[in-house]
C-alpha cells in the first residue's frame, strides 16, 4: 500500500475482531474507530479487546460518533442477523458520511434482488417469512411470536374473501413494514449512496468473494464457450465460534431431523450469499443482467452418526448433523449453475456424496462444462493435518477485505466489483 489508511472496524466479533487485530498490528493502517454492539465493551480500549497493549482509542456503542469520524474506509463485519435488522440503512448512512465500505457480509453483488429487497412486493416478503422456520436462540422469543402471528395473517390474507383488498393491503404494508422487518436496499439505492458519500462500496470474503469470483470465472476464462459451472463446498463448522449465525443450534444442528428444510432460517439468509454469485457468474459468463436470474434452493438434513460437543451445542446421533443446501441458477429454463454447501459437525458426521471433496475435513469441486472441453479442480485438505480450525476460513475473508482497501479507496465512486480483464506491469530487470 503506497499510504496509510484510516479505518473504522463495525462489529468486532469474530471476523471483526480477526480484522481489527491485523490493522492494529499493520504499519498500513491507523485504526481511527470501533463500532461494538455488547454494552460491556462500550468504552473499552480497542486494543485490549484483542489482547493487544492499549491503543488509545476507545470503542463505542454510537452510531453517530462513528458517522462523525474522519476516516477512509470501514471494515464492515456484522453478524448475518443484523442483514434481517437494518444493516443496510447503517451502511447508506456509512457511505453518505463520505467513507468507503468494504464489507464480508454482504454487496457482493448489490444489483442482484433477493426475497427480502425492497422491489419486492411486501405481501410476498411477508407470506415468506410466515413460513419460515427457525431454531436455536436466534431469532428470540418475541420474533418467534412474531412469526406464528404472522403466520395466522398471511392465511387470512390469502384466504379467498380477502381477495378483492389485496391491492390495498399491499399498500399498507409497504407504508408500515419497515418498521416491524426492514428490507434489504436496492442496488440503486446504494449507488446512490456512494455517489452522494463520493465513495465506493465492495463486498469480498472467503465465498463469496474469491473461491468464484476470482478462481473460478478465471479458470472459466480458458473456455472458448462456458455452458455450466458447479461449485460446491464442504466445511465441518465443530470449531466455529457460538457467536457465528447465533450459534450451531440456530442453524439447525442437533435438532430434530423434520425441523430443517428449504424454508428454515439458515435457507433463506443464504440467499444473501449466493444469489449474489448467481448473479456474478451469470453477468460475466453469460452477459446477463441479475434480473433475468431466477434462483431456486434445496436444503435437507442429514443425521448425525456420532454425538459431538460444539461451542454450546450438542449433536446426538439422530439429530441434525449435517446440512446439504443447494442453490441453483437459471437464465429462463436454463441452469447455468448449482452452488451447493454441506456443512457438518464433527469429522464422524461428514456427509460424503460420490461428488464430493475426499476428505472428513471439507474441501471444494469446481466444474465447468464447455468447450473445447471440462475443467475439474479439487481442493482436498489432509485429514491427518487437519486440526479443524475454523480462524483459517476467518482469516483467508479478512486478508481478501484488507488487501483490497487500497483499491476501493481509489475507485471512482459507486458500487465496485473484481475486475477479471488482463492486467499487466513493467518487470524489474
Amino acid at each position: 500500500m503506497g499510504r496509510r489508511h484510516r479505518v473504522i472496524i463495525w462489529g468486532p466479533g469474530d471476523m471483526g475482531g480477526r480484522a481489527l487485530h491485523a490493522t492494529l498490528t499493520s504499519p498500513d493502517f491507523d485504526v481511527v474507530g470501533v463500532k461494538v454492539f455488547s454494552p460491556h465493551k462500550h468504552g473499552t480500549d480497542i486494543g485490549e479487546l484483542v489482547s493487544l497493549p492499549p491503543a488509545g482509542i476507545t470503542a463505542t456503542t454510537d452510531k453517530q460518533e462513528i458517522l462523525d469520524l474522519e476516516a477512509d474506509c470501514v471494515i464492515h463485519t456484522p453478524t448475518t442477523p443484523a442483514l434481517l435488522k437494518g444493516a443496510d440503512d447503517d451502511v447508506i448512512e456509512l457511505l453518505e458520511s463520505g467513507k468507503n465500505v468494504v464489507s464480508a457480509a454482504s454487496y457482493h453483488n448489490a444489483s442482484m434482488a433477493n426475497w427480502l429487497t425492497e422491489s419486492r412486493p411486501p405481501l410476498d416478503i411477508l407470506r415468506t417469512l410466515s413460513k419460515m422456520r427457525v431454531t436455536g436462540a436466534v431469532p428470540g422469543p418475541r420474533e418467534r411470536q412474531a412469526i406464528t402471528a404472522l403466520r395466522w395473517a398471511m392465511r387470512a390474507v390469502d384466504a379467498p374473501p380477502a381477495r378483492p383488498i389485496r391491492p390495498l393491503l399491499e399498500a399498507a404494508v409497504g407504508q408500515m413494514m419497515d418498521r416491524a422487518v426492514p428490507r434489504r436496499r436496492s442496488g440503486e439505492r446504494l449507488q446512490q449512496a456512494c455517489l452522494r458519500g463520493g465513495v465506493s462500496l465492495h463486498g469480498t470474503g472467503l465465498h463469496p468473494g474469491l473461491m468464484v469470483e476470482q478462481v473460478v470465472l478465471r479458470l472459466a476464462g480458458l473456455l472458448d464457450e462456458v455452458r455450466e459451472v458447479a461449485f460446491l463446498e464442504v466445511g465441518d463448522l465443530s470449531a466455529a465460534p457460538d457467536g457465528m449465525w447465533g450459534g450451531l443450534s440456530s442453524l439447525g444442528f442437533g435438532t430434530e431431523l423434520g425441523a430443517v428444510d428449504s424454508d428454515h432460517a439458515i435457507a433463506l439468509a443464504q440467499h444473501f450469499y449466493f444469489d449474489d454469485v448467481l448473479g456474478n457468474v451469470a453477468h460475466e459468463l453469460f452477459g446477463a443482467h441479475s434480473r433475468e436470474v431466477r434462483v431456486e434452493r434445496h436444503v435437507y438434513p442429514v443425521p448425525a452418526r456420532v454425538e459431538v460437543a460444539a461451542g454450546g451445542t450438542i449433536i446426538r446421533p439422530g439429530t441434525v448433523g449435517a446440512i446439504h443446501m443447494t442453490y441453483r441458477g437459471y437464465l429462463g429454463d436454463r441452469l447455468f449453475m448449482t452452488n451447493e454447501e454441506c456443512w457438518h459437525v464433527g469429522a464422524g458426521n461428514a456427509h460424503l456424496g460420490p461428488d464430493h471433496p475426499d476428505s472428513l475435513a471439507g474441501g471444494h469441486v469446481v466444474r465447468i462444462d464447455g468447450l473445447p472441453g471440462g475443467i475439474e479442480m479439487r481442493n482436498v485438505p489432509d485429514d491427518d493435518a487437519y486440526g479443524g480450525d475454523w480462524s483459517a476460513v476467518t482469516h483467508i475473508s479478512v486478508k481478501a477485505m484488507l488487501d483490497v482497501v487500497a483499491a476501493v479507496c481509489a475507485a471512482p465512486a459507486g458500487v465496485v466489483i473484481p475486475d477479471l480483464a488482463p492486467r499487466y506491469r513493467s518487470e524489474a530487470l
